[in-house]
């Protein structure tokens, strides 16, 4: 009886944690952020060469 119950709660577990996971990745996919905008030069205090 001990071996069923401690099977039955890892796959209970396993199965919450796919669950949330799938969740949370469903999650995120949603707010897709722009990772190719630029970022201003001049807000990390980045100066060009005088020579450029």
């Amino acid at each position: 009886m001990s071996h069923f119950v401690s099977m039955l709660l890892l796959a209970t577990a396993l199965i919450l944690t796919l669950c949330f996971g799938v969740a949370a990745w469903r999650l995120s996919a949603d707010k897709e952020a722009d990772i190719t905008a630029t970022i201003s030069h001049q807000e990390y205090g980045w100066r060009p060469r005088p020579g450029n």
